[in-house]
């Protein structure tokens, strides 16, 4: 996997509206004796879309910035430049100060800077070498700016040069005909390369059925896993597209040129070029039956490291043994400490220098981890670095989201008692070193970045200092950080947890405790909204759902002890508004209808029994409405304890797949929490409506000091009963003393 720097750059690439400004296509022919157009693409990423929001600025001591753009495995790349937007200041030698970019670390353009444009914003454009991108190509942008011809001070404010968020990176690309392979899977449906968000259109059976709707999830989820942090999206279209990648799922109604139904000779996977344009690839996941069809889905997501050539037959899958809870590949182990090899994406990750001072790992953890105040998370680090010759400020500071834990001051080379030291074959000096520390429980949530970044202070002295060698740390994969002291806790509902990690529906990772609810003879929108949930299933545990159930009826009475999510628009999903739902709001085309918050429920609960506290006209808010709304709900299912129901709904087509997308949109997601979030446009309201319940266990120890913490009126009580039973205590023990004496008398 690429570095997380990749991963961090192409955030804002994920923008639905950036990929499609960002890519325009041309055609040109290929030769006088072709005639067939190929298409020409042309991608145009600003430097805010590939993670730089705020720009760029470079200096004497930070001379430098990496972006990444991969380029896909089925395109040649024929043109590439940057236009660069910047500014930087007067009192530099411009004759001898430059602007570098590299491509895969070779040279690949270079601009002198022209002191007549010194001070005033302006464009820099650079061609950059087409034949250096490839795969996963990192552009890095170097400066190297003087301001003297003997000395220069790396932290002197004359050498800046500011880059514009607006500066592109142009591509211009053909595409490739790849060979008919399996092999390649998941490209180039999916391609790792490519840091766009990926949308990708599907061909389903004509009669859906559950198990076909099933299939076509658990596919959606493993597109999803492989998408990762880029997201997948999909559009369901009738026939193989001549111009996008497509997947085909059949039983024999829509079959690859030549072939027929009588051709499928059980669970088949079969990869076929498009007839007008042999460069776009068309998958055909095929069955005679459905169950067939659902068997070579599996045969793809499971065995498809092992498949090779263009066709194969499923004969046999594994689904492999049952999943434990906690245990989705994403999620940091919370059984054991965890060594940080673990959490690296790529060799050199923890590896850092002068010139790039931080190095950072992603933590992702389960959302229902339960801190209290004084409780820390244990981490043993260990570290080397390049040891300065003397004490000074050099430092490592250890940072969790942005908020500083600890600092330690780098030893010099003197001190060698207390530590180690190692020599490499270039003669330089690295101590090792280690620390035991406690990141506080409190500064941790789902998401994290743990980041070390080291402070190398330039040795010398006078007027002219210079920097010899370039400084290095590392910090070593044998470090470990533990979790294992944090119980699983959390009160529910809430959509917070479920909307950055779809807890608790993720708690098993291959879906196995979770029921996906459909109406009957679901809508093409319908469809499709569930596929992007799936999708974002598949993203959020880095797994196939392989195990969920779904059911496609209007009265679902198999959902069992089991946690449910419900989708549809308000009027097809009329068996929520029964009695027993006890639904946090009720939602349709005219009347929306929320209930009493927690605290009137229980203050109503003090003279009214539980059968007078199920949800009325006269215990709820009614609003009287037209407008569209969309609503995503969260309840404790009727249907078993401690089980979550969640409802994904709108009072119209709009509105309900607006609120679909909310989940998949970063700005959004922040939005969501409670148990009630409507959607109305771009405003998100929520609310944390109805009853609640507990997901999870505490030892009893901490469950009394909760309550102590909660009601301090119960330590005056609690200390007051102490009083009266000791004293009890006491009198008997005296009164028992005096008796024996009296008697001893």
């Amino acid at each position: 996997m690429r570095p997380f720097i990749a991963l961090a750059v192409c955030l804002a690439c994920l923008s639905s509206h950036a990929q499609e400004n960002a890519t325009t296509t041309v055609t040109t022919p290929t030769s006088a004796q072709d005639s067939a157009p190929v298409a020409e693409r042309a991608r145009v990423l600003t430097f805010a879309q590939m993670g730089q929001a705020d720009g760029v600025r470079l200096s004497g001591s930070s001379r430098f910035i990496e972006l990444n753009s991969g380029i896909r495995l089925d395109e040649l790349v024929t043109r590439a430049s940057l236009s660069l937007k910047v500014l930087y200041p007067q009192g530099m030698r411009h004759d001898q100060s430059f602007i570098r970019v590299y491509v895969n670390n070779q040279l690949s353009g270079i601009s002198q800077l022209n002191s007549n444009r010194a001070g005033v914003p302006h464009t820099m454009d650079i061609e950059l070498d087409p034949v250096l991108f490839s795969d996963f190509a990192s552009v890095r942008i170097e400066y190297d700016g003087t301001y003297d011809t003997e000395c220069v001070d790396p932290n002197n404010p004359t050498l800046r040069f500011d880059i514009r968020p607006e500066s592109t990176l142009s591509i211009v690309s053909t595409p490739l005909n790849l060979v008919n392979d399996l092999a390649l899977l998941p490209a180039p449906f999916f391609d790792p390369r490519d840091n766009r968000k990926l949308r990708l259109p599907l061909v389903l059976p004509t009669e859906q059925t559950e198990t076909s709707t099933k299939a076509a999830g658990v596919l959606a989820s493993w597109m999803g896993a492989q998408a990762f942090y880029r997201q997948a999206e999909f559009d369901l279209i009738d026939s193989a597209s001549p111009t996008r990648h497509t997947i085909i799922l059949t039983t024999g109604q829509k079959m690859p040129e030549g072939m027929s139904a009588t051709d499928i000779e059980g669970p088949t996977l079969m990869m076929a070029n498009s007839a007008e344009n042999p460069w776009i690839k068309h998958l055909y996941v095929m069955g005679r039956t459905d169950e067939e069809l659902l068997q070579a889905v599996y045969g793809l997501v499971i065995e498809g490291q092992v498949l090779s050539g263009q066709k194969a037959l499923v004969k046999k899958v594994d689904l492999g043994a049952p999943r434990k809870p906690y245990d989705a590949p994403r999620y940091v182990s919370t059984e054991r400490p965890v060594r940080f090899g673990e959490l690296i994406d790529f060799q050199g990750q923890l590896e850092v220098s002068s010139d790039k001072p931080r190095a950072a790992v992603s933590l992702r953890l389960p959302p229902d981890l339960f801190s209290w105040a004084g409780r820390n998370i244990p981490m043993d680090l260990k570290y080397r670095y390049t040891a300065p010759s003397k004490w000074n400020d050099s430092l490592l500071n250890i940072e969790i989201n942005n908020s500083l834990i600890q600092s330690f001051r780098l030893a010099p080379r003197s001190e060698q008692v207390q530590n180690k030291i190692n020599i490499n074959l270039l003669g330089q000096a690295e101590l090792t070193s280690e620390e035991s520390l406690q990141i506080p429980a409190f500064r941790v949530g789902g998401n994290n970045e743990l980041a070390f970044s080291f402070g190398f202070m330039a040795e010398g002295g006078g007027n002219c200092t210079r920097v010899t060698q370039v400084a290095r740390g590392s910090i070593d994969p044998e470090s470990t950080l533990d979790f294992s002291d944090l119980p699983h806790y959390t009160r529910m509902p809430n959509l917070t947890a479920f909307a950055n990690g779809g807890y608790p529906f993720t708690i098993m990772a291959d879906l196995s405790d979770t029921v996906v609810v459909l109406p009957a003879n679901p809508t093409p929108l319908e469809i499709k909204s569930y596929l992007n949930v799936m999708g974002l299933f598949g993203q959020w545990t880095g797994l196939p759902a392989t195990r969920t159930s779904v059911l496609v009826t209007d009265s679902p009475e198999n959902i069992g002890n089991k946690h449910w999510l419900a989708l549809g628009t308000s009027d097809r999903l009329g068996w929520l508004n029964t009695a027993e739902m006890n639904l946090p709001m009720v939602l349709n085309s005219t009347e929306r209808s929320m209930g009493l918050p927690p605290a009137f429920q229980w203050l109503k609960g003090l003279w009214q029994s539980d059968s007078e506290l199920q949800p009325t006209e006269q215990a709820r808010a009614l609003i009287q409405t037209a407008g569209s709304l969309g609503a995503i709900m969260g309840f404790e299912s009727h249907l078993a304890d401690k089980k979550a129901g969640l409802v994904i709904t709108g009072t119209d087509q709009d509105s309900f797949e607006r609120a679909v997308a909310a989940l998949s949109d970063y700005g959004d997601v922040a939005q969501i929490k409670g148990s009630v979030s409507l959607i109305r446009s771009d405003e998100i309201q929520s609310y944390s409506l109805g009853n609640t319940y507990i997901s999870g266990a505490l030892p009893w120890w901490l469950r009394l000091r909760i309550a102590f913490s909660e009601y301090p009126a119960l330590i005056a009580v609690g200390g007051a009963l102490a009083g009266v039973i000791l004293a009890i205590l006491a009198f008997g023990w005296l009164s028992s003393r005096a008796s024996r004496r009296t008697k001893g008398g």
